[in-house]
């Protein structure tokens, strides 16, 4: 596998929680996806860089609808951690390491989760593409990449 497709699928499995909230890419105008109600992915712009057939693209929906109540489910569950977390964070008197090490734990196994489920999904839509759309997609993932490099400089006072 070249560099560029190992990239490409990279960026597929680190972006398919895009894919893990559902509606991302049946919204042509949303850039994002992950939690609903917020986050952010480039899966969206990968797949309509490789420029999908439309039996592709029906696939691709049908894969973001069957997964979409288990993956809430999960972004649930990772809320529920997290304010778990918080409450005992902000509890009065002394908190140690040992008092939220299970709350710690319990957030781990669930992102955990999330990113076995995004990567089964990514593979899954990978399978579907050909060597051409995933070194279309991989080109995009660097261009992509790029850009928020230069972000991060803008953001840091650099030109």
């Amino acid at each position: 596998m070249t560099a560029k497709i190992a990239s490409g699928v990279l960026a597929l499995a680190l972006s398919a929680a895009a894919v893990t909230a559902g509606s991302a890419i049946a919204q042509p105008g949303r850039l994002g996806g992950g939690p609903p109600g917020g986050g952010g992915g480039v899966l969206p712009i990968l797949l309509r860089s490789a420029n999908l057939t439309p039996e592709q693209d029906a696939k691709v929906k049908e894969m973001v609808a069957t997964r979409r109540a288990a993956m809430r489910a999960l972004w649930q569950q990772m809320r529920d951690a997290e304010d778990e977390l918080a409450s005992k964070l902000l509890a009065p008197g002394t908190v140690h390491l040992a008092d939220v090490q299970p709350q710690l734990q319990r957030i781990a196994q669930l992102r955990d989760q999330q990113l076995r489920e995004s990567t089964q999904a990514a593979l899954a839509i990978r399978a579907l593409l050909t060597p051409e759309q995933i070194a279309r997609a991989a080109q995009t993932n660097e261009r992509v990449r790029q850009l928020q490099r230069e972000l991060r400089q803008l953001e840091r006072g650099g030109s």
